[in-house]
């Protein structure tokens, strides 16, 4: 009787000791995924800060933003992936109009670039704050208890 009493008492704690441990395993594995998604995010924050910043960007801080967010495929959905690359996009056209201006004499057509280089870097300068409604439900701690 006490042996049967005993097996059912260990087998009823190795089985909460399993449920714990695959508790344990579930979170850490949910924080690895915060860490790595934050990552991502925190590049774009610093890629638009900087373009905030300057007007423009650097060579160097768009790789840093092409490497800091170069796993985005695999931590997102696709409507965090296409909202990268059309930021990326973005900024590379309106980098691309600020040169191709900038040489130009005072004229239409450099009045035209200029507006397109404008309007670029609001649509960029705007993402800074935007950008949290994008990345809110990969990040957001709302769902946690």
């Amino acid at each position: 009787m006490f042996g049967t009493i005993a097996t059912v008492v260990i087998s009823l704690a190795i089985t909460y000791i399993a449920w714990q441990q695959w508790q344990i395993a579930r979170n850490k594995l949910r924080l690895d995924l915060f860490d790595r998604r934050y990552k991502v995010y925190d590049a774009t924050r610093k890629f638009l800060g900087a373009i905030l910043r300057d007007a423009t960007f650097t060579d160097a801080q768009l790789f840093e933003f092409s490497a800091g967010t170069s796993d985005a495929e695999f931590l997102f959905e696709q409507d965090v992936v296409g909202y990268l690359t059309q930021i990326r996009n973005r900024a590379i056209d309106m980098r691309t109009h600020q040169q191709v201006f900038e040489p130009l004499p005072v004229g239409e057509e450099r009045s035209r670039h200029v507006q397109a280089q404008h309007d670029e870097l609001v649509w960029l300068t705007h993402q800074l704050t935007e950008m949290t409604k994008v990345f809110s439900s990969y990040l957001s701690f709302s769902h946690v208890r």
